[in-house]
């Protein structure tokens, strides 16, 4: 009695974690279907193969073939592509209109203007966008930031910056869906550019 303890107990903990496991492929593939891959990098999304390109925008935002198929990605591209090119064409009331009141308020024009004077943003590229709790998103991003030193960001003085980020996405007190880049920086990772 004692040996069949001894062989038999492990015996079939490995038999359910095999039936176990074998289920969950077999779920995971009849729902997502066999042909498709999953996109390197992130999670497999019903109607997303590997060999899908890139969306880009009007700004020159680039979205995974996973970020691109997000519900409301659209809704997001219009808000990135609006924040971008607030700086990047020097426009306030663009940017403005991409972020809470809140941020506004801590950041009036004036303010901006000499924070962003000489600051242009490139290279952005959305890797992902999950949804978040009450109509939100994350957004997972990266871009790179040139500025004259004074413009830099207090923890990487540089000309060059590559930034890591996640964007909330939220729904404000206007019912306007806007970048909560009040955050920033416990959600960004900045680094000078290689």
């Amino acid at each position: 009695m004692r040996s069949w303890l001894t062989w038999g107990i492990p015996l079939a903990v490995v038999v359910l974690l095999a039936a176990g496991t074998g289920g969950v492929l077999l779920a995971r593939f009849l729902h997502f279907g066999g042909d498709e891959q999953r996109v390197q990098g992130g999670p497999s999304v019903p109607g997303v193969r590997a060999d899908q390109q890139p969306v880009v925008s009007r700004s020159g935002v680039e979205y995974s073939p996973d970020a691109a198929a997000y519900p409301d990605q659209r809704i997001i591209e219009g808000l990135l592509d609006n924040y971008f090119d607030g700086i990047n064409r020097k426009n306030y009331e663009l940017w403005k209109s991409t972020v809470p009141p809140s941020k506004w308020r801590e950041l009036p024009q004036s303010k901006w203007f000499d924070d962003y004077d000489s600051t242009r943003d490139h290279d952005m590229k959305v890797h992902r966008i999950d949804p978040g709790q009450d109509r939100s998103a994350l957004v997972m991003l990266s871009f790179k930031s040139e500025q004259d030193l004074e413009d830099a960001p207090p923890q990487v003085k540089a000309h060059c910056v590559q930034w890591d980020v996640v964007y909330p996405v939220v729904v404000d007190e206007n019912g306007n869906a806007v970048l909560d880049i009040s955050k920033l920086p416990n959600s960004a990772i900045a680094a000078p550019c290689a």
